[in-house]
């Protein structure tokens, strides 16, 4: 075991200690972090080998760009422009395999340095994005195209982008993280998981403005992977986006397919579950199959949002894209604003089951967010349900609330109510 301090870490929360870190990292096998809190920027982990931090050790970002990696540093680097980050990350590893990030304790990404109440949203009290200037680091663990990951017992806190990014890899495990972001700060999402396979997430804590946990297919960087996520469980876990979704599926042109999610309770957030095949106009569309939820608790302005496109008002879609294969089992859910499953026009969204559920709907109070991103035509309903084939509500109670009816059915076929 290679102990920082033995390479020249100090520790001290003044010395920038990523040299130190990375020779240790770099002489293989697990590194030990002790108490103590160490300035860092971009650590590159190494096949066979991983970090260790002992409780009370910290490993803090750096505020200097020159101490993160460049943006072309790996072919699979994600920079999105429009979101004003720079695709600097604080811990990546690429192409690795048997690696780790593991212990008690926390990497801090420093997200008030980056992004902070001097610039709010206009409408609301919320930060708005840096400029693109302030170089906000990217995503704050970003794993690409790696094999036989563990993740595990750490805290993430702040990071300036999203906490936990796992691009085409394969075989991964993230379990008892506890992440804590900015709940006023845009884009800063739990748990991001790409063109995966393979993938077990429990036991996680995650309080983040935007979503806690997503599944995409957006693999156009991909150097061995094709576009599929696929094969992943999440269990166990308690999540609240004050801003987005607690667990949101789609992004991407890709297939995301054969995913359960199991005692998940979902709390203050603006969205509960969610899915998206196409989110801007001329974009491209995921498809999605073969996705089951049970045993869920939700409570959030919106519990259930699922759309193939994000309003209906876009174009045709290029290519067919389909949701179907969705069951909604065991469920509790409070909702302020109505929710809806909705298809489109040259798409699939088929097989819906609602089981053994409850939902009730009661007023929004406060102004979180001004409007809905939604032109759907529903004035009356609490839960509505249009473009779709095949649904089955079964042992379904719902208070519908302030609404005149409690589910409206629009151009549905194949309906089963029991």
């Amino acid at each position: 075991m290679n102990n920082v301090r033995d390479f020249g870490a100090k520790g001290d929360g003044k010395t920038n200690d990523t040299l130190a870190i990375q020779r240790a990292i770099d002489a293989g096998g697990t590194v030990l972090v002790p108490k103590g809190e160490y300035i860092t920027g971009t650590l590159y982990l190494k096949s066979h080998g991983g970090l260790y931090l002992e409780a009370g050790a910290v490993l803090r970002a750096s505020h200097n760009r020159e101490d993160y990696n460049s943006e072309d540093f790996c072919p699979q680097n994600c920079i999105f422009e429009e979101e004003f980050m720079a695709g600097t990350h604080l811990i990546t590893a690429v192409e690795q395999e048997d690696i780790f990030v593991s212990g008690y304790g926390t990497i801090d990404g420093d997200s008030h340095f980056w992004v902070n109440e001097k610039r709010v949203e206009s409408y609301c009290s919320f930060f708005a994005h840096p400029p693109k200037e302030a170089q906000r680091p990217g995503q704050m663990l970003f794993f690409a195209e790696c094999k036989n990951v563990r993740v595990e017992n750490i805290n993430l806190r702040y990071s300036p982008f999203w906490h936990l990014f796992f691009l085409g890899c394969e075989n991964v495990i993230a379990r008892g993280l506890n992440i804590k972001g900015e709940t006023r700060q845009w884009v800063n999402d739990g748990i991001d998981i790409d063109c995966c396979k393979n993938v077990c997430v429990s036991d996680c804590i995650i309080e983040t403005g935007d979503d806690g946990i997503t599944l995409r297919a957006s693999g156009k960087k991909l150097q061995k992977r094709e576009e599929v996520c696929e094969n992943i469980t999440v269990t166990n876990c308690i999540i609240t986006s004050y801003l987005d979704y607690g667990v949101r599926i789609g992004v991407g042109g890709g297939i995301i397919r054969n995913a359960l999610f199991s005692n998940i309770i979902i709390r203050n957030s603006l969205n509960g579950l969610g899915i998206t095949c196409r989110f801007s106009p001329q974009g491209e569309s995921t498809s999605v199959e073969n996705i089951r939820f049970s045993g869920v608790s939700v409570q959030a302005l919106c519990a259930f949002e699922m759309k193939i496109s994000n309003l209906q008002k876009f174009p045709p879609l290029k290519e067919p894209a389909y949701v179907r294969n969705l069951s909604i089992s065991d469920f509790y859910a409070e909702s302020n604003r109505f929710c809806y499953l909705q298809g489109f026009e040259n798409a699939d969204f088929s097989n819906i089951r609602f089981i053994n559920g409850e939902i009730r709907f009661s007023p929004e109070t406060g102004d979180r967010i001004p409007c809905v991103y939604s032109d759907t035509d529903n004035k009356h309903a609490a839960f509505y349900f249009n473009k779709l084939n095949g649904i089955t509500l079964k042992n379904i109670k719902i208070d519908k609330g302030q609404f005149e009816k409690a589910t409206v059915f629009d151009e549905c076929e194949n309906l089963i109510l029991q």
